[in-house]
C-alpha cells in the first residue's frame, strides 16, 4: 500500500512538472486490443528455437515483444478465422516443431497498434524547455500589451545550434497585429532580409549587410524594453546542441544562406495558447514545435477552442505542449495590460 501511495505521489508530480503534448482525438484514444493466440512453451530452453522458426512463417507486430516468459505471440485471431486448429496446421506444414508447445493455444488481448506518443520528457530536455519559457515570462512581465483574448510574449529558437533567434512581447496599443507570435515571427524574417513591419531601426540598410548584423546580434526583441532581459551565452539548451559539430555546421549554414524559409523547424515557446491568427502564422511560417504555458479558453485552437494542427489538408504540421510552466505563465498573463483596460 505504501508503495502504491508513494507511485501516485510521483506520477502526480510528473503531471504537474511535465508540458502536456495536444494532440488530435486518434492520438489519445485508449489503443485497441486484439484477441490473439499465444503458444505456451514447455521449457525456457526452446524460446530461441521457437522465434527463430516462426519469424520466417508468422512475422511479429514491431510494436509487440514476441515472448513474454513462456508465452510466444503467435497470430490475431481474425486472421486464422478463429481456428487454433487451422494455425496449428500452417505451422505444421511450414515445418515449424509443434512440439515446443503446450497442446492448447491460449487466446490472450493484445495492443493493436503501436502507440504513438511519448509520455515524459527527462530532466535535462525539461530543464531546457523551462529556460526558454522562462524568457517569455520576463518578456512579458513588463513589455506585453495585448487584448483580454490574445496576449503574452513569443521566444523563438533554433534546434539545431540552440540559438535564441527572437524575443517578443505583445504590442497591439501600437498595431491590432501585433500579436507575440506575429512579431517574434517577423523578427526572424528580418534577419533573413525580410519582414513586413519596420521593428528594426536600421531596416533601410542594404539587405547582405544588415542580415549579417542582425545576425551577429541574436536574439531581436521587440518592444525595446525587452533589451533589458539577460541571455546569457551559456543558456541552458544543453539537450539541443550536444553535438558542437553540427551546431557549427549550423552556423556555417546561417552565414551563407542566412537560414531557412522563415521559421523552418525552429520552436516556439509562448506565454499563452494562441489565437488563431498566432496559430496560422505558426504554420504558414513552419514552425516544428510549439510549448505554450497558460490555456486560452477563450480563442486558444491549440486544445482549448480547436486543435488546428490535427485538421486535414494542410500543407504543414507542428508538434505542440501546454502548461509549460503553467502558474508561472497564468501569473504573469494576469499581471499583463490589455488595450481593454
Amino acid at each position: 500500500m505504501a508503495t502504491d501511495q508513494k507511485k501516485s505521489k510521483m506520477e502526480d508530480s510528473l503531471a504537474k512538472k511535465n508540458p502536456r503534448p495536444i494532440l488530435a482525438e486518434e492520438l489519445i484514444r485508449l489503443p485497441e486490443l486484439q484477441k490473439s493466440f499465444i503458444g505456451v512453451l514447455k521449457e525456457k530452453k526452446a524460446i530461441s528455437k521457437a522465434i527463430a522458426g516462426l519469424g520466417p512463417i508468422l512475422p511479429s507486430p514491431q510494436h509487440l515483444k514476441r515472448c513474454s516468459g513462456l508465452r510466444i505471440y503467435l497470430a490475431p485471431v481474425d486472421k486464422m478465422n478463429e481456428s487454433a486448429e487451422g494455425l496449428k496446421k500452417l505451422l505444421s506444414d511450414k515445418g515449424f516443431d509443434l512440439t515446443l508447445f503446450e497442446d492448447e493455444l491460449e487466446i490472450l488481448e493484445v495492443v493493436a497498434t503501436p502507440p504513438r506518443t511519448k509520455s515524459q520528457m527527462d530532466d535535462e530536455q525539461l530543464a531546457s524547455l523551462e529556460f526558454c519559457m522562462r524568457l517569455a515570462i520576463a518578456a512579458a512581465k513588463d513589455s506585453a500589451i495585448g487584448s483580454s483574448e490574445c496576449n503574452g510574449s513569443a521566444v523563438i529558437v533554433n534546434p539545431d545550434d540552440a540559438t535564441i533567434l527572437s524575443i517578443a512581447a505583445s504590442s497591439q496599443d501600437k498595431h491590432p497585429m501585433w500579436h507575440a507570435s506575429m512579431l517574434a515571427v517577423d523578427l526572424v524574417a528580418k534577419v533573413q532580409g525580410g519582414g513586413a513591419w519596420k521593428l528594426i531601426q536600421d531596416s533601410n540598410s542594404e539587405t547582405d549587410t544588415l542580415k549579417r548584423k542582425l545576425g551577429d546580434s541574436l536574439p531581436l526583441r521587440y518592444p525595446e524594453s525587452i533589451f533589458k532581459i539577460e541571455v546569457p551565452k551559456e543558456n541552458g539548451l544543453s539537450f539541443i546542441a550536444k553535438d558542437q559539430k553540427k551546431k557549427q555546421e549550423s552556423r556555417k549554414e546561417f552565414d551563407d544562406k542566412c537560414a531557412p524559409y522563415l521559421c523552418t523547424g525552429y520552436w516556439a515557446f509562448l506565454l499563452q495558447e494562441p489565437c488563431s491568427l498566432c496559430a496560422m502564422a505558426l504554420l504558414h511560417s513552419r514552425v516544428s514545435r510549439i510549448f505554450y504555458g497558460a490555456t486560452n479558453p477563450k480563442t486558444g485552437i491549440l486544445g482549448s477552442r480547436a486543435t488546428l494542427h490535427s485538421v486535414p489538408g494542410l500543407n504543414h504540421r507542428y508538434q505542440v505542449w501546454s502548461e509549460l510552466l503553467r502558474d508561472e505563465c497564468e501569473e504573469t498573463l494576469k499581471a499583463c495590460r490589455t488595450i481593454d483596460d
